[in-house]
């Protein structure tokens, strides 16, 4: 049986399908095989970071709708054969297609060890539905103040239903008393951290995420984060490169979370 995650946040813009993609990327170079979901309906993107886009012919919506087997809308990675993407669709699902969703969830759940879902964010009936199969939440946030806001409230209301072990990813950090005022602020098991890189969204742009490369180090958070999320490893001592967006240089910080 594969372990469900659902990738989430309060507020859109702090990098869930950037995270989604690399954690994805990260896992499958350690063997597992992986399964990325494309749950934010209607704004369909995962596929751009994973360098996928004209690979697709189907997507979710497809599949939602009873109009083809699961094997006609999953999309292989080029190199990585154990890393498969179902697509997002473009359209809004109706509250049937998304009934579908947890039956969709069950049929492949014997076929992966991790199952990624890119959730929309927000609270809407989309948000809702991405998490009712998930095992596992991850919140992201960034240190923007309304970003944390929205951050603390979705965290209040994932642990009053209680149904998913969660914990926190803090992206785009600049300094480590932005991660020390985070960790102050939100009382959550905390995952890791990647750090504010411009070769992040280089990398996006390029379909070639940054965990692919060792010799970046927000390439190396990302494994780090991933072989911790697989180990079930939180608040760990981490290594986290503070990246100087003014020097354009690299070095380390030690934090103990």
């Amino acid at each position: 049986m594969s372990r469900i995650i659902t990738i989430t946040s309060g507020k859109g813009g702090v990098g869930k399908t950037t995270i989604t993609a690399n954690i994805g990327i990260s896992l499958a170079l350690k063997g597992y095989k992986v399964c990325l979901i494309d749950a934010d309906f209607g704004l369909r993107n995962l596929d751009i970071p994973l360098g996928l886009s004209n690979r697709i012919i189907l997507d979710i919506s497809d599949y939602l709708q009873k109009l083809c087997s699961f094997n006609h809308v999953v999309v292989r990675h080029r190199t990585m054969k154990n890393l498969h993407l179902v697509p997002g669709s473009k359209k809004t699902l109706s509250e049937r297609e998304l009934g579908y969703f947890v039956e969709m969830l069950h049929e492949i759940d014997p076929f992966y060890d991790f199952i990624l879902i890119d959730s929309p964010s927000g609270l809407e009936s989309g948000f809702f539905y991405a998490l009712s199969g998930a095992d596992e939440a991850i919140i992201v946030t960034t240190p923007d103040k309304t970003a944390l806001q929205d951050a603390d409230r979705v965290i209040g209301i994932l642990e009053s239903q209680n149904k998913q072990q969660l914990s926190l990813l803090v992206n785009g950090y600049k300094n480590n008393q932005e991660i020390e005022n985070i960790l102050q602020l939100l009382n959550i098991n905390t995952l890791g951290a990647i750090p504010a890189d411009v070769n992040i969204i280089a990398a996006n742009n390029k379909g070639n995420p940054i965990a692919l490369n060792p010799a970046i180090p927000s390439g190396v958070m990302f494994r780090k984060i991933a072989n911790n999320l697989s180990k079930h490893h939180y608040n760990q001592r981490f290594d986290l490169p503070l990246y100087n967006q003014n020097l354009f240089t690299h070095r380390k910080l030690k934090l103990s979370f």
